[in-house]
């Protein structure tokens, strides 16, 4: 297959939609040898802050000297960004090979009467295969939706993060925080350690989950804690303390609290790790640290004579996290938003966080059938507005009605900023 060959193949299993299970991955990977059992793994779920965590403990185990995969979604430009080795995303040419060998798998399998699998699990048996094939040592895997019935939850890791639990995707995981939680400790194994940012009574499901299963359960503000932090513009210095009073002073580029708190579970998880891998020092972590780049998330682009802010923002929790940051870093400046938001996420709530009074706004479709229109989408904002049919469009006016030194964020969904970073490069 060519990699053309491969997403018109992807897009073929969209129709089988999200069908929570495991039956179908289990049976893929079985006949593939399981391939998700050659190496080590970290597992991490969580409402908001995954992909993040998933990169930055990625980045350690590389600096670390591992051969390292990583397996995330979604993707900004092109499907080989969900699938790296040593930070580095696969070749459309073998990412096409790859697709090819699983589709033949799945062709035997459906019809020895199996039913077809989703898209995702076709993408997460690629990637459990791909990183036998390049002998990783470990590979760090992000849920994809939930925890429990997630494709990925086939595996035993070393250690488990669960990042925090807030409402998202009901249709799937529930309509209450508990119930959300509930999915998400799905990922806890048997007396494996688990970290977690998880606060109230989702963080009680966590525990309850954990004590079940035996397993260490290491909680941020009870276990580590951040003892301060410091914000520029070119990303944070943060300060964390654990139990025993020891401290770390790290250096991260992503911007925000949040990331922050990120860091603060990435750095615990990785020193679990630690504990029965000598490569990781105190000086990899660090190294690591500093050195991770997660695109999209509060992402500062200057060009232009403009400063560009990419960054998901996708639901209410990360849209409030957005607020949080631009605040802290840019106080109340007025900027011009290229905004697209899904209309099966609470719609107000993330406009109100990501909106100001002062700000004009550009609202365009998202690709996808989820996607509010530009127009309904403009019903929600109560400053100036208009609308656009594309992100390029959205963005060739915000050039148009800007002048050097202003600020133009592009937000509220992670499937527009494929297209706007596509947009600037070609500049």
């Amino acid at each position: 297959m060519t990699y053309a060959e491969a997403v018109a193949y992807l897009d073929s299993c969209v129709p089988f939609g999200i069908k929570p299970g495991l039956e179908r991955i289990e049976a893929l990977l079985q006949a593939m040898d399981n391939p998700e059992t050659a190496y080590k793994t970290v597992h991490i779920t969580g409402t908001n802050g995954k992909g993040s965590v998933t990169a930055l403990i990625d980045s350690v185990l590389t600096h670390s000297g591992r051969r390292v995969g990583r397996f995330t979604s979604p993707h900004l430009i092109s499907y080989t960004e969900r699938i790296c080795v040593n930070g580095r995303s696969i070749t459309e040419e073998a990412f096409g090979e790859l697709i090819a060998k699983v589709a033949e798998v799945v062709t035997k399998l459906v019809d020895g009467g199996l039913e077809p699998p989703t898209q995702f699990e076709v993408l997460t048996a690629a990637a459990f295969l791909f990183f036998r094939e390049q002998e990783v040592d470990y590979a760090v895997i992000e849920v994809g939706l939930g925890g429990l019935l997630d494709s990925t939850n086939v595996i035993t890791p070393e250690v488990a993060v669960i990042t925090n639990v807030t409402i998202d995707h009901q249709a799937y995981c529930g309509n209450t925080v508990e119930e959300i939680a509930t999915h998400k400790a799905g990922i806890i194994k048997p007396k494996v350690p688990v970290v977690t940012a998880a606060q109230s009574s989702a963080l009680e499901v966590i525990r309850s989950k954990a004590k079940e299963l035996k397993s260490q359960i290491l909680v941020f503000n009870e276990d580590f804690s951040i003892k301060s932090r410091s914000a520029m513009p070119e990303g944070q210095m943060i300060t964390l303390e654990d139990k025993a009073g020891h401290k770390d002073m790290l250096f991260t580029t992503l911007a925000g609290v949040h990331q922050a708190v990120n860091l603060a579970c990435a750095a615990e998880a990785l020193r679990v790790l630690m504990k029965s891998d000598s490569a990781i020092s105190e000086e990899t972590l660090r190294e690591g640290l500093a050195r991770a780049k997660w695109a999209g998330r509060f992402e500062i682009v200057k060009r232009l004579d403009r400063l560009f802010i990419f960054d998901g923002a996708h639901n209410a929790n990360g849209a409030e996290a957005f607020h949080l940051t631009y605040t802290e870093l840019f106080k109340d400046r007025a900027k011009t938003m290229i905004l697209a938001v899904l209309a099966d996420k609470e719609v107000q709530a993330v406009v109100d966080q990501l909106v100001g009074s002062k700000d004009s706004v550009i609202t365009v479709p998202a690709p996808t059938p989820r996607s509010c229109t530009p127009e309904e989408l403009a019903s929600h904002i109560h400053s100036e507005v208009s609308t656009a049919s594309s992100v390029t469009e959205g963005l060739e006016r915000a050039m148009k009605t800007t002048k050097a030194g202003d600020i133009i964020v592009v937000a509220g969904s992670l499937y527009i900023l494929g297209e706007a970073e596509q947009w600037l490069n070609a500049q």
